[in-house]
């Protein structure tokens, strides 16, 4: 079946470079400005979970970096499958170009679900289905990368590599149906097409936007990369000789301003309370709504209403609460309480409105340290994409002088 003119016309070398440079500057400044948003409500404004405490908030890395790993991989295989029917070229380009933050993105979430994993489950690594076929996802990646390194034909190496992605698809849908298919470690779905979300709102709107960004920043880096990789398939072209500059007006800042805006409108206008311990608390005593955090020393409990003793080195605080407690909350491990301090009787106690477990005690250096290895390869990847298409810009600069003189 042959495809309309259009198509092939549209995915000319010269016709991509211009159009992916126009592009460019929007989707860098829209997911830049998605990413500071999300961010900003997943740390500041979403509330400490009542099971996980803190270490959840690497929800807003490992979703998205699991679900962007197979989306990437769909696309991989598609773009390998039009060029094996259609040979067309920024297919295969395409493809090449996605797979390096394909893999960055499947590394990242089974990183980042193991440094979840540990407070979690008490683990660092555990062979279920979905740990397994993901980190096999991250070997097709590098298998595919590597037999294209492997051959200086291109085009059996395209015709190769695309057979091998296609191949690897069925990988897809294990990953995806593993938690339904098996008992695994690994939790279910907690964002359903037909169920209502299981997560509190500003937990799910910040998961969503670092969704929408993370996809973004790949459309970004895989343009970048592929720009690149068609300046060295078509270089002597003679529309390489006047390559368009990519061109950042005032009009492609508007919404990463906004976003900055918004946020620190927001922070600006937001009242904060600061999570104190259990001496402060004392020394301080705070009338209105307070939140502290301390280390549970014992639990009572009379049907649903509970008295739990918080302590620090120094202090401790009884805390009532009516309710179902955290499944998670037990003696020696962390407490975080948000309610109101009642020193009416000489000894402070505080009403609580929520109570939330912490399995760790230092929860705040696994949250740190995966956001600090996903920017490290985020930032390799992008400068990588861009080392591509400097490279190719500079080899055909030197041709041209060359033929010049």
């Amino acid at each position: 079946m042959k495809l309309p003119n259009f198509i092939y016309r549209f995915s000319s070398p010269k016709h991509f470079y211009s159009m992916s440079g126009k592009l460019l500057p929007w989707l860098a400044g829209l997911s830049f400005a998605l990413m500071i948003v999300g961010l900003y409500i997943g740390f500041a404004v979403a509330p400490t979970h009542s099971e996980q405490g803190e270490s959840y908030r690497l929800i807003y890395l490992h979703v998205p970096a699991a679900s962007n790993s197979m989306m990437i991989y769909m696309i991989m295989a598609t773009s390998g499958a039009i060029f094996l029917i259609w040979r067309i070229k920024l297919a295969d380009t395409i493809a090449a170009a996605s797979a390096p933050i394909g893999a960055a993105f499947t590394f990242l979430a089974l990183l980042t679900g193991s440094i979840w994993g540990k407070p979690t489950w008490g683990t660092w690594w555990q062979w279920d289905a979905r740990l397994t076929s993901e980190l096999i996802l991250l070997f097709l990646y590098f298998g595919y990368m590597a037999l294209r390194a492997a051959m200086d034909d291109r085009q059996n190496a395209a015709r190769s590599s695309s057979v091998l992605a296609l191949v690897g698809v069925v990988n897809i849908p294990i990953i995806h149906f593993s938690v339904e298919w098996w008992n695994t470690l690994h939790q279910g779905a907690t964002v359903s097409k037909i169920a209502k979300p299981s997560m509190e709102m500003t937990m799910l709107s910040s998961m969503l936007l670092m969704l929408v960004a993370l996809s973004l920043f790949f459309a970004v880096v895989t343009l970048i990369r592929a720009r690149g990789l068609s300046l060295q398939q078509d270089s002597r072209g003679s529309w390489v000789r006047d390559l368009p500059d990519i061109k950042v007006r005032p009009l492609h800042l508007l919404i990463p301003v906004i976003a900055i805006g918004y946020v620190a409108y927001h922070a600006a206008t937001t009242d904060r309370i600061d999570i104190l311990s259990p001496t402060e608390l004392v020394a301080g005593s705070p009338t209105e709504q307070i939140e502290f955090r301390g280390n549970v020393e014992s639990i009572q409990s009379d049907g649903n209403q509970h008295q739990i003793l918080v302590s620090d080195d120094a202090e401790k605080i009884m805390v009532n609460f009516a309710g179902k407690l955290p499944k998670q909350l037990r003696t020696h491990w962390g407490a975080h309480v948000t309610g109101k301090l009642q020193s009416d009787s000489g000894a402070a106690s505080v009403n609580a409105n929520s109570i939330a477990a912490l399995n760790i005690r230092d929860h705040s250096s696994y949250v740190i340290a995966g956001y600090s290895i996903a920017f490290v390869v985020f930032l390799l990847n992008l400068l990588g994409a861009l080392r591509t298409t400097r490279e190719a810009k500079l080899s055909i600069a030197r041709r041209i002088r060359q033929e010049n003189n």
